[in-house]
């Protein structure tokens, strides 16, 4: 398993991400699973958005970049 690089660049993309964004969808960019992308989210105290609804996203998916 390897350790994430916490960048200042992929903590502020989940901040700005997470309250309306797939964790999967966050974790593809970043590069690491979306159970990591969670726990990151809680321990920054990031919540998703009460408009976030996971059938909002269904069979949408957009191929992102990864940050390095």
């Amino acid at each position: 398993m390897s350790k994430i690089d916490w960048t200042e660049e992929k903590l502020q993309y989940i901040r700005e991400h997470y309250p309306t964004e797939t964790a999967q969808d966050i974790a593809d960019v970043i590069g690491c699973s979306d159970c990591t992308v969670n726990f990151k989210a809680k321990e920054l105290g990031v919540v998703k958005a009460p408009s976030f609804r996971k059938s909002d996203f269904q069979g949408r998916y957009v191929k992102k970049g990864r940050l390095k």
